[in-house]
């Protein structure tokens, strides 16, 4: 089926990004407090706050990138389920025999599966970052829900996005639209 962002739903990025800053301020002034001392319950306590904060700005803006699409179409075959992102590449998951085939190629690795009632999809690529995409539908069916992690290798740091998206029916495809200021979104059917 086709889903559409529900921003309302989703993480804004820039918001968990003031949120990771503000923490990693308090820590450093908490560890400068008492002398130097570590924080057990920090982020990465002892790390350099300012190469820890700009790990974490990089992997937001990776997040922020590949969650970007507004719209997401879900086909499931037979021996498939494939997940097309607007203006991104699509995920696919290959079945044999009831098994998930991986993906192994120059571009990294590829394992996707079920856990429960969510699909997973691991992604490794070759400079060592790791993508974690976990989708839910809700049990009513209305609502589908993608939670993407990212982090490298050898960091500690790791950031996740959770998406929202509300089940759509599009529009026939000889339709086009247009938003406009006044009336919001106007469609029509699509002149020959």
């Amino acid at each position: 089926g086709s889903w559409e962002m529900d921003y309302g739903r989703s993480d804004n990025v820039e918001q968990q990004l003031r949120s990771i800053y503000n923490e990693l301020r308090r820590d450093a002034e908490r560890r400068a407090r008492a002398g130097g001392g570590s924080n057990a319950g920090s982020i990465n306590a002892g790390a350099d706050p300012s190469r820890t904060m700009a790990r974490m700005i990089d992997l937001a803006r990776m997040a922020d990138y590949i969650t970007a699409s507004q719209v997401v179409t879900v086909a499931q075959g037979p021996n498939d389920i494939v997940i097309e992102r607007e203006d991104n590449f699509a995920l696919t998951c290959t079945f044999t025999d009831d098994t998930p085939e991986p993906v192994i190629d120059e571009l990294g690795s590829e394992l996707c599966g079920w856990d429960s009632h969510q699909l997973v999809f691991l992604t490794q690529l070759p400079d060592g970052l790791k993508i974690n995409h976990r989708l839910t539908v809700s049990q009513d069916r209305q609502s589908l829900q993608i939670t993407t992690t990212l982090n490298q290798s050898g960091s500690a740091a790791s950031f996740t996005v959770n998406r929202v998206y509300y089940r759509f029916n599009p529009l026939p495809a000889d339709y086009e639209c247009e938003y406009t200021l006044s009336r919001g979104n106007v469609c029509s059917r699509a002149r020959l």
